[in-house]
């Protein structure tokens, strides 16, 4: 039992101690790097700091404005897209659902399209979905809707 709690003791030390010299190595780097971001971005406007997320990546952020201006307070949409490649890491629809999920806010995606009240269409037909619609704004002549679903 003494044997136990001895070897504990000196595991919570080592664990102490690396976690110190870590602390130590790495808070310089740390504070240069914070301090290089904050000088970077502390002169945007609040919507370039909403879109610089995305807009490093690159994406397109225009497109996630358009559809911040017409999703309503409480609406949970769907967003409709094709899978296709980014790049290496990510494909296009995790990407721009990841974006949404940030750039959208309050609003929500929904789970299912049982569940959605919009559906956000990014270059593709929201009329595949074979729904109806109450209203529909298309961006253009390009294949991005916003399209909010009619249940009744």
């Amino acid at each position: 039992m003494r044997a136990r709690t001895v070897i504990s003791t000196v595991g919570a030390v080592l664990t102490a101690l690396l976690l110190a010299w870590s602390i130590v190595r790495d808070l310089p780097r740390t504070h240069s790097v914070v301090r290089a971001e904050h000088a970077r971005f502390s002169g945007y406007t609040r919507l370039q700091r909403d879109e610089a997320y995305g807009a490093l990546l690159p994406l397109q952020m225009s497109y996630f404005e358009w559809y911040r201006r017409y999703l309503h307070p409480g609406d949970r949409y769907l967003i409709q897209i094709e899978p296709a490649a980014f790049s290496s890491f990510i494909d296009k629809k995790t990407l721009v659902r990841r974006v949404a999920h940030l750039f959208l806010l309050p609003n929500v995606e929904a789970r299912n399209l049982d569940d959605a009240t919009v559906v956000l269409s990014w270059d593709d037909d929201p009329g595949r979905l074979h729904l109806r619609y109450a209203t529909q704004v298309r961006l253009g002549e390009q294949n991005f809707f916003v399209s909010r679903i009619s249940r009744g």
